[in-house]
């Protein structure tokens, strides 16, 4: 649940940035607010990535599109209503570098945890 919360606060955080660094209202429309908004996801998905499970990057993800449309639904005004089906396609591009910044994080826990995960054959040979 936490992690569902998390991901619609980065939804609509991402998409409301825009309009604080542009005078634009779409990320699509703001190179300045895509990238931010696209840098909020992505170290966001890498922390989950990395500390949870991979069932929970997905809920992230799922949830920071819903954030995102949603932002966009209620505070948009008549032409972003009339556009949301259309926007709930285009929408999708948004989630994919941060995919890939989970997937970075996910291999990177994974990659710690093979590498670094103490043997317990080990532990009682070295303590004699």
């Amino acid at each position: 649940m936490r992690t569902f919360l998390v991901g619609v606060i980065a939804g609509v955080t991402s998409w409301a940035v825009v309009g604080l660094v542009s005078d634009r209202y779409e990320p699509f429309d703001s190179n300045a607010g895509f990238y931010l908004g696209q840098f909020i996801l992505s170290v966001i998905a890498i922390w989950v990535g990395y500390k949870k499970k991979f069932r929970d990057l997905v809920v992230y993800l799922l949830s920071a599109y819903l954030g995102m449309n949603a932002y966009s639904y209620i505070t948009g005004g008549s032409e972003q209503r009339a556009w949301a089906m259309l926007g709930l396609i285009t929408t999708i591009s948004l989630v994919i570098y941060p995919l890939v910044f989970g997937i970075i994080g996910k291999l990177a826990g994974f990659i710690r945890y093979k590498y670094n995960k103490s043997n317990p054959a080990d532990a009682r040979t070295s303590r004699g």
